[in-house]
């Protein structure tokens, strides 16, 4: 059985992930920090010390691309923040979730973390 998410909370599930930074983090990345191929994200930190960019893992490129579609179909510039509706509207939910990445064990394939 498929289960669908929005696609802004699955790409910040997925980039908490693997980028193992705080949710507060995925506050400054935009769709220009993401590369054409979504190989590549920059997470910026506060006044850019410390700026990292992330190689995305096959299994989150998908996600992270969904997450800019639904960026671009809202008519978003490509300057604005990627994640900030869903950090400000779900920061609960999403802090919940995210708790419980760390005992994800995400060395195992895709399928085996799909409920």
């Amino acid at each position: 059985m498929a289960h669908v998410a929005h696609p802004l909370i699955a790409g910040v599930l997925g980039t908490l992930a693997f980028t193992r930074t705080p949710p507060g983090t995925l506050r400054w990345i935009r769709d220009l920090d993401i590369t054409a191929d979504v190989g590549t994200v920059k997470a910026h930190a506060p006044n850019h010390l410390g700026c990292r960019l992330h190689t995305v893992p096959v299994w989150a490129q998908p996600l992270l691309a969904s997450a800019r579609t639904h960026h671009r179909l809202s008519g978003r510039p490509p300057g604005e923040s990627l994640f900030a509706p869903v950090l400000i509207a779900g920061a609960r939910q999403l802090r919940a979730h995210a708790a419980r990445l760390p005992t994800l064990d995400l060395a195992l394939p895709p399928r085996v973390l799909v409920a």
